[in-house]
C-alpha cells in the first residue's frame, strides 16, 4: 500500500494533537485548570461536509485517483502510521511515540472543539525548553528566547501543501468518522476539524511586551482580560507573533480548500 494517504490523515490531525500536548505539558501554564464552556450533547448535530473546496480544482481528478483507499481496520496500525509520516516529515515520525495513535488523534479533536482538554493519553512526545520570563524595573516580561521552542513544530505542519492535505482528507473522511464514531461521540469528526481551525484562526496577536506576574510558581497576565482568555488564546501567543502568523495563515489555506 502506499502510506502517503496515511501521512495526509496524521497532518489532519496533528494540528490539534501538537496544540493539546502543548496545553498539557507547558512547564509554566495553569491551561488545565482553566474554567472552559462545553456543548450540550443533547443539542449537537451530526454533519459532513460532502463536498470539498478542493474538488473543483483542476488536478484534483488526477491527484484524487492516486489516493489509495484507507485500510479495513484501525487496529494495529501504529507502526504503519509512524513509517507514513516518516515520508513525509522524519520530526513528525519521532515525535509519534505513543500507542492507539488515530484514537487519540481522534479524541484530541473533539475535545479542542468543545474547549476541553485532557490530561493523559498524550499521542505525541515533543521536548522543548521550560517558559522563561525577563525581570524588569516594572515586573517580568515574556523572554524572546521563548518563541523559539516552537519553530520546529510550526515548521513541520507548515511544510505540508494544504491542498494536497485536503484531497486526501476528503477520500479519508470516512475512515476517520468511523474512527471517531467507535469513540460514541454525537458529533462529526468533520464538524469537530473546522470548529477547532476556526477557533484558531479567530485568536489575535497581543504586544509582544504584555506585563507578567508571578504570584506563586506560574506566571499570570497582568491585564485580566489576557489573563482570563481561554487556553488555546493563551497557547497561540507563547508561539510568538511569526508563528503565529505562518500558523494562521497555513490554516487559512487548508481550511479555503475544505
Amino acid at each position: 500500500m502506499n502510506w502517503k494517504a496515511l501521512s495526509a490523515v496524521v497532518v489532519i490531525v496533528g494540528i490539534a494533537g501538537f496544540v493539546w500536548y502543548v496545553l498539557d505539558r507547558s512547564a509554566n501554564s495553569d491551561y488545565n485548570d482553566a474554567v472552559v464552556e462545553t456543548v450540550d450533547d443533547s443539542a449537537a448535530k451530526k454533519m459532513v461536509k460532502e463536498t470539498l473546496a478542493v474538488e473543483s480544482e483542476a488536478d484534483y481528478s488526477e491527484k484524487a485517483a492516486k489516493v489509495p483507499a484507507p485500510p479495513a481496520a484501525i487496529d494495529g496500525s501504529d507502526e504503519q502510521l509512524r513509517d507514513a509520516s516518516g515520508t513525509l516529515s522524519k520530526p513528525l515520525a519521532a515525535w509519534l511515540q505513543p500507542a492507539e495513535q488515530i484514537r487519540k488523534w481522534v479524541s484530541v479533536v473533539d475535545q479542542l472543539a468543545t474547549y476541553r482538554f485532557p490530561t493523559k493519553h498524550l499521542p505525541i512526545v515533543y521536548n522543548k525548553e521550560p517558559f522563561l520570563a525577563v525581570e524588569t524595573e516594572t515586573g517580568f516580561v515574556n523572554d524572546p528566547g521563548n518563541y523559539a521552542r516552537w519553530n520546529g513544530m510550526v515548521s513541520t505542519v507548515t511544510s505540508i501543501e494544504p491542498k494536497n492535505v485536503a484531497i486526501y482528507y476528503k477520500k479519508w473522511s470516512p475512515f476517520l468518522e468511523g474512527t471517531y464514531n467507535e469513540l460514541g461521540n454525537p458529533q462529526s469528526f468533520d464538524n469537530q476539524l473546522r470548529t477547532m481551525i476556526e477557533h484558531l484562526l479567530m485568536v489575535e496577536p497581543i504586544p509582544v511586551d504584555a506585563a507578567l506576574k508571578r504570584p506563586k510558581v506560574l506566571y499570570e497576565y497582568v491585564d485580566p482580560v489576557l489573563e482570563n482568555a481561554d487556553p488555546l488564546s493563551k497557547w497561540m501567543w507563547r508561539l510568538g507573533p511569526e508563528n503565529m502568523k505562518k500558523l494562521q495563515d497555513w490554516l487559512r489555506e487548508l481550511e479555503s480548500f475544505l
